[in-house]
């Protein structure tokens, strides 16, 4: 059979790793191509996709575990990659707003409105958008991670409020605008934060109600996803995983705009997907259990 294959290297944050492997899979069900993702060097996951989630379609691959070898020495777009399509070095380019080829400068993708010959495509993007929560439902958690989330599911004991707070290179006025109000009535809270001040701001707020998980560390340091030499990035990765699952079960959602910020962002990604992860239980259910039928 005529190999067809696209390799996926999503950069960013959830959001956008996510929003880039629907784009690279709505790409291959239209064109007839089977999807790698490689997350192992990409600069927030830097680990393999698959020992978090399973996919539940077999023509999505989230491993390059898997991937014959002699794939490298195929034909490949972008051409730059022709006969070494898994060894390159990535840059990202500030004048192109893209991941390009270190040595060429040629962006690391290709034209994702026609059908290509060649064999073996590349796309290493970041970028974020709304198609995240639809990758989402195209996989579950591993059972480690279900057992994880059962645990602190099961520390709550019952139906919570989530909330979510991004506050270390992207920041908001968390605090103002009725926080006790907004958080009134008793329920547990859930509260996922990439500040650990955070916490402890909420728990002097509203005591023995706030709930959070994550192994968090000092601020100083700056944004989680950021950490490239983290000493536990399996754990990291995880806490992000787990509670952007939490703010998807949560009875409520509340999120935070950012305040000015050199991306003109209004909420961060992360916000955004968890909302959209809570809107549609279908697909917090998906994570949690059983196959979806979709894309052989």
């Amino acid at each position: 059979m005529t190999t067809r294959l696209l390799i996926c290297r999503p950069e960013g944050g959830l959001n956008d790793m996510f929003n880039q492997i629907e784009r690279c899979c709505r790409y291959a069900e239209r064109f007839d191509r089977d999807v790698v993702v490689d997350t192992r060097a990409v600069e927030c996951f830097r680990d393999d996709l698959s020992d978090y989630f399973e996919s539940l379609q077999p023509r999505l691959a989230l491993s390059m575990r898997a991937l014959d070898p002699s794939i490298a020495g195929l034909e490949a777009i972008p051409a730059c990659l022709s006969g070494r399509a898994l060894g390159y070095v990535a840059r990202y380019d500030l004048g192109l707003f893209r991941w390009v080829e270190a040595a060429s400068g040629e962006p690391l993708t290709f034209d994702f409105e026609s059908d290509h010959d060649a064999p073996v495509l590349l796309h290493h993007a970041d970028g974020g958008g709304s198609l995240a929560v639809h990758a989402l439902a195209r996989m579950r958690l591993r059972p480690g991670l279900k057992a994880q989330l059962a645990e602190r599911l099961a520390a709550i004991g019952g139906r919570y409020v989530g909330v979510h707070v991004r506050n270390t290179d992207y920041r908001t006025n968390y605090e103002a605008g009725g926080l006790a109000d907004r958080l009134a009535g008793g329920a547990p809270i859930f509260l996922a934060t990439d500040n650990r001040r955070v916490v402890e701001r909420f728990r002097a707020e509203f005591g023995e109600r706030v709930f959070s998980f994550a192994a968090l560390p000092d601020p100083r340091i700056g944004a989680i996803h950021h950490w490239g030499e983290a000493p536990d990035k399996r754990r990291l990765n995880e806490d992000a995983i787990l509670d952007l699952v939490m703010l998807g079960m949560a009875s409520e959602l509340h999120i935070f705009e950012l305040l000015p910020n050199f991306q003109r962002q209004t909420y961060s990604g992360f916000s955004r997907l968890a909302a959209n992860l809570n809107r549609n239980p279908p697909v917090v259910d998906q994570l949690r259990s059983t196959a979806f039928p979709g894309w052989t």
